[in-house]
């Protein structure tokens, strides 16, 4: 296999419309391996997919068609050739959801075991560009079960580099009409950059790539990415939802959810601050940054919908997460967090039928009360003085909102 070459695991929004565009455009040969064997027979049969980009300056969304690629299927017959992918390559991403952590560990074992007995076997760096806390540690432990001799052990620790990632690049499902003319059809934007661990890499910052962009304090960076960018998101969402919005869009233009949005942010960078001991300067280098709009546009366009941001309901009301996490680090900064604790209880009230995570959560409170129901899903005990004053000031939020 040629050197400039990528392997991608997971064809979804971010893999085609992210990791997929910044490596084809610096002339890398992108090899997708999904775990569908259907998408995988699509994307041969098409020979390409749409991309239709948001563009970050509000002018608008465009289409082109990305071709050049290979696909194989993870799973059943054509896992050998994933494995030998994954053995050859200089560089792998990952770019899945969860339920996909483990079968992707295990995969990425399997070739690193396989690296290791090679001669004079190249490093491996592996960018994780999940929105998740710490994944380079959950992606080693499911990696290392796979390795069984010290050579094994050792090459893992010395050549292959778990490379965590800021994903800032928006990425949305498509319409109904977008689909049916091209079913593998994504939306994204087009920002610019995706931050990476700049300690993590083994091989080196592939120089040839416009748009990585090399940070420290990554651990830092992600979960402050996850408490401010995917926490606005996600207060905009619950709020929006109870407001009867659909589309993000329109309710990030209301008025009311601006300011909510605004009040928590800053109850997040209070939090933040008081964790981690950034200064302003230094948080400021992780920060997704702002593209100019073009004359007369005030955001930027797109047809993302309300029920994508908080899809996975149970998850996303964790103990860690965009909005708990925060929340906690507020009050062990002495800073009470009325509006996140606010968005939280609308979270708790986030109805969506198409997301079996919604229905349990809301199924749960029905029958348990909210009380329980967030000592449950949030990770929080009365028997902790800070964590029973997030459980009464949610589940005070809550029953005012009923």
């Amino acid at each position: 296999m040629g050197k400039k070459q990528i392997a991608l695991i997971g064809a979804g929004k971010l893999g085609k419309g992210y990791v997929a565009d910044l490596f084809g455009k610096a002339g890398y040969e992108v090899i997708f391996l999904a775990r569908r064997q259907q998408q995988v027979d699509t994307l041969r049969r098409q020979g390409s997919y749409t991309v239709y980009v948001s563009h970050e300056d509000g002018s608008g969304i465009s289409e082109k068609k990305v071709s050049g690629y290979q696909a194989w299927c993870s799973q059943g017959e054509e896992r050998e050739q994933c494995l030998q992918i994954l053995t050859q390559v200089p560089i792998a991403s990952v770019q899945i959801y969860d339920n996909g952590f483990a079968e992707a560990g295990k995969l990425l074992g399997e070739a690193i075991a396989r690296r290791a007995e090679l001669p004079e076997a190249g490093p491996l760096d592996i960018l994780l560009v999940v929105n998740y806390s710490d994944p380079d540690r959950i992606f080693a432990n499911y990696i290392e079960q796979e390795l069984h001799t010290e050579q094994q052990r050792t090459y893992f620790r010395e050549k292959v580099g778990l490379v965590k990632t800021l994903a800032f690049r928006g990425g949305f499902t498509p319409t109904a009409e977008q689909l049916a003319r091209d079913p593998e059809a994504i939306c994204a934007s087009d920002y610019p950059e995706l931050p990476v661990d700049q300690q993590a890499f083994r091989g080196g910052i592939p120089q040839d790539v416009d748009g990585l962009l090399p940070l420290d304090k990554m651990g830092e960076r992600l979960k402050a990415k996850l408490w401010t960018a995917n926490m606005r998101g996600g207060a905009i969402g619950s709020m929006g939802k109870a407001k009867g919005y659909h589309l993000f869009n329109d309710a990030g233009a209301d008025e009311e959810i601006q300011k909510f949005a605004g009040h928590c942010y800053e109850e997040a960078l209070y939090g933040i601050g008081n964790l981690f001991h950034m200064s302003k300067e230094d948080f400021e280098k992780g920060l997704r940054k702002k593209i100019p709009l073009v004359p007369g546009a005030k955001a930027r366009v797109t047809t993302d919908v309300i029920d994508r941001q908080m899809f996975g309901l149970n998850r996303k009301l964790g103990r860690e997460e965009r909005l708990i996490g925060p929340a906690m680090a507020c009050l062990e900064g002495g800073r009470l967090p009325y509006f996140l604790a606010k968005a939280a209880a609308y979270a708790f009230d986030f109805d969506n039928p198409a997301d079996p995570a919604s229905v349990e959560v809301l199924g749960y409170v029905r029958e348990y009360g909210i009380e329980k129901a967030v000592s449950k899903y949030c990770g929080l005990s009365l028997q902790n003085e800070q964590e029973r004053i997030l459980i009464q000031l949610i589940c005070g939020h809550y029953t005012d909102m009923h």
